[in-house]
């Protein structure tokens, strides 16, 4: 394969690139397209840039469709990048990312009409090129105007804006051509910790070096499945290679090449790390080097893609990139000499090519040696869903809480460990059916959900349901072929589910004290006795409860309540509108509303001050609606999706946690305390345990309702000052944990109890659970 630089951003300086007239290609199409074809390269990467195009109007749409034509006549397959890191300046991904995704949309919809109208090859799509290195430039380098180094918590949100936009473009060009292929390209990388780094530097540095997977998980709906990511979108990842993607956290320093830094792991670990995620083809979407090294760096990469197909891993191509050389961004005078022709004159208006003959030379060798006659990516119908090509232990979860309800530490978790233990994710059944079904659906990649219709009666995992069950799931196992497993209880009520499994290791998350909860079964105390001999694993949902169940069981971790930074994090989210009219201020509360909650701390609180508007989001259960609270100033707002609570957030100037004292309450570890102080907003709560031996500092505890007006008013009569400064403080409790950790620790926690023959390989996860289980045993924070 070959590709020509089509960057068309602006520059830090303010300066509009076009690659492509600098080097002459624009104006010499044929010419390059026929010296290709002469080489046998003739699947080709170019760059349609939005930015220019949206400027140029029609004339810049008839010059695609002449550039399509011409590359048919040279038999050439263009691989077409839809956004190639510039957008029109009327748009911003930031600020108003649904629009922005709308017009993208719009936009490869419109080309995809128009390729599809040209004979020849099929063509092949990427939507945005590099929607990783994009967030990064875009927030923390100088390189993308008008952006500035200056506010890096942005990348991430601007990842999630360029995903959402891949994903609806991908259908805009899918509703033309439903058999199109397309291309998610994006830098492949190694983070390695510096010589002598302990367990937290470690796990710093697994972390940037799994930031590399957020935008392909996205896509395929393993991560921030609320954008609409699916496994059928992730069709081909791209991936792009060069010398220096290899470098150690925290000082930048990279691990160098031609320097033969023994930290540096072969290209063929990378790609076959892409490849066991994902099982889905793959491409060297980019890969070069510059000057003398061009030729030495092919014979690199030729080996790894022998090495590549000696373990199994498909590699369908291997972009020369550039092919053309090409200017620096930044400085347009200096060219970097690393394609196949140079073009020594260009900055005299000559864009005569002269081939580099080392360069050359190497390329026709591989072409003979790796004997891979230049064939276009294959068409048809539907991308398939490819499983992995190693063999994966499955994880058989049994819930109390339905996959649908409201998303928290079950959802959190299981979606993230569903990319390294397939998850079938067992709800309690829907009793008093009409008849006896098995529906299941996957809600996320990675992980499928059973749900049991049956005709017996009883509540939860009511020993009546079990036979019809167990017959159900060992026939779901039996047709799927599931063999190798572990199992993960939610509720020692479906232990007897269990008894005729034979699972390589058993783990038990302890995430309430259930049977202090209204209506549980009596004999759940005894199940958990029994749960506790048979497991291999407990973790617990808090600190307090590690403290009850610490001395039951030789392996109790404790792993509390975490927080999606990306997804409440976010900032100048517009207010929901199902609230907009509500006046302020407004104190607001979301989650389920059942025993747990304080309804006369509520009516208090309202009560106190009418002018006050209490706004209650989530599910009512267990108790009767009538119970609830009437006034005029309390807004009782229902169920709501997970995507939505942002939204809702950003609207409120007090959160609320009006917990009652109870034995419901006595254990729990809410996760909305990290989750409302990852929204910058500032927090009331009652005397919980878990909330107020560890968040004091930042949480003000109120035991009366008395003083939890006070507090309220207190946090409504700081001025602009104190509210940063307390938001600050929030933020960096906050920062020290997340989902994306504690599910790293508990994967490598469960391999631990896998097979011996599969043991760890990923030192970086031993290394965040390390690190997570030193933070958890570490002195409650106190309040100053």
């Amino acid at each position: 394969m070959a590709g020509f630089e089509g960057a068309d951003h602006i520059n830090g300086f303010g300066v509009p690139l076009d690659i492509n007239t600098r080097n002459g290609h624009t104006a010499r199409l044929d010419e390059d397209y026929a010296a290709l074809a002469a080489f046998g390269l003739r699947t080709v990467r170019e760059s349609i840039g939005w930015r220019m195009v949206h400027q140029q109007g029609e004339a810049g749409l008839q010059a695609i469709v002449a550039q399509a034509e011409a590359a048919s006549r040279h038999g050439l397959q263009i691989v077409w990048s839809l956004m190639h890191y510039g957008w029109p300046a009327d748009l911003d991904p930031l600020q108003h990312g649904e629009a922005f995704a709308d017009a993208f949309a719009a936009h490869c919809g419109r080309i995809a009409r128009l390729l599809d109208a040209v004979d020849g090859p099929r063509p092949v799509y990427q939507p945005v090129n590099e929607i990783s290195f994009l967030s990064w430039a875009a927030t923390q380098t100088g390189l993308i105007h008008p952006y500035l180094p200056s506010d890096p918590a942005n990348g991430f949100l601007l990842k999630r804006s360029l995903v959402r936009a891949a994903l609806r473009a991908t259908d805009a060009i899918w509703a033309v051509d439903p058999a199109a292929r397309i291309l998610h390209t994006d830098p492949v990388i190694h983070v390695e910790a510096h010589r002598g780094a302990g367990p937290l530097a470690s796990a710093a540095a697994a972390r940037e070096h799994a930031a590399q997977f957020q935008a392909w998980d996205m896509i395929a709906g393993r991560l921030a499945p609320e954008l609409g990511g699916a496994p059928r979108y992730l069709d081909i990842p791209g991936l792009n290679y060069y010398h220096d993607n290899q470098w150690e956290h925290g000082t930048g320093a990279r691990l160098y090449w031609h320097r033969g830094d023994p930290r540096r792991r072969p290209f063929a670990d990378l790609a076959e790390s892409v490849w066991k995620r994902y099982g889905r083809p793959l491409c060297i979407a980019e890969t070069g080097h510059i000057g003398e090294g061009r030729a030495a760096w092919l014979d690199h990469m030729a080996a790894e893609v022998l090495d590549c197909r000696t373990r199994g891993v498909p590699i369908a191509g291997l972009c020369l990139y550039p092919i053309v050389d090409r200017p620096d961004w930044q400085s347009a005078t200096h060219w970097h000499h690393s394609g196949l022709w140079d073009v020594p004159d260009a900055d005299a208006g000559n864009f005569d090519r002269r081939l580099n003959q080392p360069y050359a030379e190497r390329l026709r060798h591989w072409q003979a040696a790796l004997d891979d006659a230049p064939t276009p990516i294959p068409v048809y119908p539907s991308p398939p869903s490819v499983r992995s090509p190693s063999p994966m232990t499955n994880l058989i979860v049994f819930s109390h809480l339905r996959w649908d309800f409201v998303y928290q530490r079950p959802q959190h978790l299981l979606s993230r460990i569903g990319t390294r233990f397939p998850v079938l994710f067992v709800e309690e059944p829907i009793p008093g059916a009409p008849e006896t079904r098995l529906e299941h659906y996957q809600p996320c990649a990675g992980v499928v959900v059973l749900r049991m219709h049956l005709t017996s009666h009883g509540a939860g995992f009511h020993d009546d349901h079990t036979p019809a069950m167990r017959a159900m799931l060992a026939g779901y196992l039996a047709e799927h072929g599931i063999a190798d497993y572990l199992v993960w209880f939610y509720t020692p009520m479906a232990l007897p589910l269990a008894r005729d499994l034979t699972p390589r290791g058993s783990v038990y998350d302890c995430m309430d004290e259930l049977a202090a909860f209204d209506f549980a079964p009596p004999v759940l105390i005894e199940r958990e006795n029994h749960l506790f001999d048979q497991v291999d694993l407990v973790f617990t949902g808090g600190r307090s409860l590690y403290e009850a169940k610490r001395g039951r069981h030789p392996q109790v971790h404790c792993f509390p309540s975490s927080v999606d930074h990306a997804h409440f994090g976010q900032e100048n989210v517009p207010d929901h509108p199902d609230q907009a009219e509500i006046a302020r201020p407004r104190l607001g509360y979301y989650g389920v509303i059942d025993e747990r909650l304080d309804l006369g701390l509520v009516a208090a609180l309202a009560d106190a001050h009418p002018d006050w508007q209490v706004v209650m989001v989530g599910p009512v259960a267990k108790i009767d609606p009538a119970s609830l609270p009437a006034r005029p100033n309390i807004h009782w707002m229902g169920q709501r999706r997970y995507d939505e609570l942002p939204a809702f957030l950003a609207g409120w100037d007090v959160c609320l946690m009006p917990f009652a004292l109870n034995a419901s309450t006595r254990f729990i570890s809410p996760t909305k305390t990290l989750e409302y102080l990852a929204a910058g907003k500032p927090v009331v709560s009652t005397p919980v345990r878990d909330v107020a031996e560890q968040y004091a500092a930042v949480v003000p505890i109120a035991a009366t309702p008395a003083a939890f007006v006070a507090a309220c008013e207190s946090i409504l009569a700081r001025g602009p000052e104190a509210r940063r400064r307390v938001a600050e403080d929030g933020a960096a409790v906050v920062a020290r944990t997340s989902w994306d950790a504690t599910a790293s620790a508990m994967a490598a926690l469960l391999r631990q109890v896998d097979e011996a023959s599969r043991p760890i390989d990923d030192a970086s996860d031993l290394a965040v659970a390390r690190s997570l289980q030193e933070i958890a045993s570490r002195p409650a924070v106190t309040a100053l």
